[in-house]
Parts: structure tokens; sequence; C-alpha cells
């Protein structure tokens, strides 16, 4: 594969970058099996979905706190607002997928461009980023977002992903050729549809879907996926 010129990379945040062991930690200590976590995590993204499709919206702070006690009676588990509070504050504690520094440093050297594209807030992703070290990688000369980063989230259109509105928003920031990098195939979906180059992460749902478009590249991380890109 050979070099290409540099362009942007867009990153899916939560399950891409960021992983969900903290969240799924809490769920466990409470009595929960390892699964609740995606039960919990899917059962959010179906209705936000729902409700965006439907021509409503809520953040994806508030459809997480809305589905916890469903999850929790799903198992026979009950307990006090501040508990539920607690499990809900593991969201701001998520850590990077090993590699993630290693990958986003390959591609600012390579030239490119990075913008973190989410579901999840602009502050609260600002602050994941800022705390991982990674906020660096995804800085803006123009700042009209917080600090200078570079992160679109549904929140400014309240629609979610994987609607087409959410990826033109990377038009504002990108330069030459989009890709769009995610562990959620719904997500490559969405950005196929809307045009974009894609790279799908297997680390988490395993398999492609195959009733969707197909991606360009397919890994089973981030440093796997950014060599692809790369042309290395």
């Amino acid at each position: 594969m050979s070099m290409i010129a540099p362009g942007t990379v867009a990153f899916d945040m939560i399950g891409t970058c960021f992983n969900l062991n903290k969240p799924k930690q809490r769920l466990v200590e409470l009595g929960l099996p390892t699964y609740a976590l995606q039960l919990w995590f899917a059962q959010t993204l179906r209705d936000a979905f729902a409700l965006s499709h439907a021509g409503g919206y809520q953040p994806l702070n508030q459809m997480l706190e809305a589905e916890l006690p469903r999850t929790l009676k799903l198992f026979n588990v009950e307990i006090d607002p501040e508990r539920q509070a607690h499990v809900l504050s593991a969201f701001n504690e998520l850590e990077l997928e090993t590699g993630a520094l290693e990958a986003f440093q390959r591609l600012t050297e390579a030239g490119w461009r990075l913008v973190a594209l989410t579901n999840g807030g602009i502050e609260s992703t600002h602050n994941l980023l800022e705390k991982a070290g990674a906020l660096p990688y995804f800085a803006d000369s123009v700042a009209w977002r917080p600090k200078g980063a570079i992160v679109r989230s549904c929140d400014e259109i309240q629609i979610t992903k994987p609607h087409q509105d959410v990826y033109q928003l990377l038009g504002q920031n990108a330069s030459g050729e989009i890709w769009m990098i995610a562990a959620h195939a719904w997500d490559i979906a969405g950005a196929i549809r809307a045009g974009l180059k894609t790279a799908f992460i297997t680390s988490s749902e395993g398999s492609y879907l195959s009733a969707y478009p197909q991606p360009d590249v397919m890994a089973s991380g981030l440093i796997e996926a950014v060599n692809q890109i790369l042309g290395k």
C-alpha cells in the first residue's frame, strides 16, 4: 500500500478510543455479571437512536442515567441514588485503549489532522482527552470550542450518530481525505453513507455486520488501523 497525502481522521470516542472497563467494574461490584455493561450501553444507544429518529433528543449522559435503573432491575439489584451516581460517574473516568496515544502520535507526525466525533458531550470528551494526555493531538488554532480542541458532538445539532448530518460536522474542521475510525459497526455504516473513508476496529464487536456497507479497513486495534491508513 502506498503512502497517501495527509488528510483528516475522525475518531469515535466512547468504546473506540476510551474503553468501558471503569463502568463495567462498578456494575460488577454491585453483583451484576460482566455483560451487564454491554447490555446497559447497548440499550442506551438503542433508545437514544430511537428518540433522535422520532424527532426528539436527549444528551447521552441523560440517556445513560435513564437506562441504568432498568438495567439494574433486570438483575434484581436495587441501589440508592447516591450509588447510582457513583456508577454513572465512571463515564467521566474512562481510560484510553491500549495504543491510542501512539496511534494519535503517528498520525500527527505524518501531518494528519485529528478530530473527535462523539455522541457524548463536548466538555466531557474534552476532559477525558485532557486527563489522558491526548488533548494536544486534537488541538485546533480556531478556538471557538473549549480550549481549542477539535471535539464535535451530536449535541451541537441534537441528532445522534449515525445520522449523516453528524458526519457533515467534520467538513468545518477537515482538510484532505476524511477517515472515520470506530469500533461500532453502526458508526462505520453511517460514515460510509456520509461519504467518508472508514476503518473498523474489531476489538469490541468482533466481526463486522454483513448487512452494512463494508469499511475500507478492518483492524484489530487503533495502531493497526492507523498503519493501514498511512500505508505502512
